[in-house]
């Protein structure tokens, strides 16, 4: 089984998101989909930079969906 990394891009101030988005290639186990995802999240946000992820709140959602093997 391999995990599929999925993220999104939110603002709580225009209470909107982008569109959840794949990324590839597949990760071997959870551990590391939740590794890779959190810090996807955090280069994204550090490119961000301060102003804008406190003008807009941003945040960051990820999640990791089970891939079965085929």
């Amino acid at each position: 089984m391999k995990f599929l990394l999925i993220i999104q891009i939110c603002s709580a101030v225009m209470q909107e998101c982008t569109p959840r988005y794949k990324i590839y290639p597949l990760y071997n186990t959870h551990y590391d989909c939740l590794t890779g995802g959190f810090l996807r999240g955090l280069s994204t946000i550090r490119e961000l930079g301060t102003e804008e992820v406190n003008n807009r709140k941003i945040y960051f959602d990820y999640t990791c969906q089970i891939q079965e093997s085929i």
